[in-house]
């Protein structure tokens, strides 16, 4: 199983891995069950994780390739290790609490094929019980990372703003372009990835698939929702925070505010890309 050697792979999956080895084992398991009928390959960063994670995978899953960084780098900086050496036309990201279901792969790629102006696509995303979970956004406001992770989003105001973020009134059964996507499923063009640059590493973690869509949007890539392909995701927020004290403690509530802080930096000074992308 894995990439054909003498032929180059349609796909690099890549998975950024911190401490989570039954999700790995369940995911590594589906794609082996997936039996896929193109060439691959897949790429799993370690991002120092020092339970046993790399010696499993080495042992029950050969056919991944392990790249190991020395620490914790986070989200992109991870990805970027991976996307430095994968030879895919296309480049496929998988979180490692995702469900891979037979067939959903092959559906999303051929979607893909069929529309060559998008440059970055995301799948429906379901939560263990089936129901939709939030997978694609508008671009964020300055108040959005605090309206996310306090109490303050629970006020009528507040609910109405994230709503329109989190497009919850959209129709998650038609396709559609969206501002950004969700990197824990996510499938980018390997030359849309040579063109505007890997994932910033400026971001641990939080806004850097922002950062990543508005840069294919401004460089005229299409960034769209697609439910042809579905996954499960068992997602956890454990950076809401209750109170504001909580900062102190909340580690992830801390790096989501800071990397709203750089991603609104770093886009001050320029308009909303969507309309210039390839009609």
């Amino acid at each position: 199983m894995g990439m054909d050697q003498t032929r180059k792979p349609l796909i690099t999956f890549v998975t950024v891995n911190y401490r989570t080895p039954h999700h790995i084992r369940h995911l590594l398991k589906g794609v082996e069950e997936a039996l896929f009928q193109f060439p691959f390959e897949y790429l799993l960063v370690d991002n120092a994780s020092g339970d046993g994670t790399v010696e499993m995978v080495r042992e029950r899953f050969p056919w991944v390739r392990i790249i190991e960084s020395p620490r914790n780098v986070g989200f992109g900086a991870g990805n970027n290790l991976a996307l430095a050496e994968a030879k895919g036309t296309y480049v496929m990201l998988f979180n490692p609490d995702l469900t891979v279901f037979p067939s959903e792969v092959e559906s999303w790629v051929e979607w893909m094929e069929a529309r060559p102006d998008i440059g970055i696509s995301g799948p429906r995303v379901l939560n263990p019980d089936g129901s939709d979970q939030e997978s694609c956004y508008q671009f964020p406001s300055i108040i959005t990372p605090v309206l996310r992770r306090t109490v303050i989003g629970r006020l009528p105001f507040a609910r109405k703003l994230l709503e329109r973020y989190t497009m919850k009134e959209m129709d998650r059964a038609q396709e559609q372009d969206v501002d950004w996507v969700l990197g824990a499923a996510m499938l980018i063009r390997k030359s849309v990835l040579d063109s505007i640059g890997y994932f910033d590493p400026r971001f641990f973690m939080y806004f850097e698939e922002a950062d990543i869509c508005r840069r294919a949007w401004t460089a005229g890539y299409r960034v769209s929702y697609t439910p042809v392909a579905s996954f499960m995701h068992y997602y956890g927020r454990e950076s809401r925070i209750r109170f504001p004290w909580e900062f102190l403690t909340n580690k992830l509530a801390r790096i989501h505010v800071e990397s709203g802080i750089k991603y609104f930096l770093k886009h001050l000074s320029s308009p909303s890309p969507r309309g210039k992308a390839v009609e």
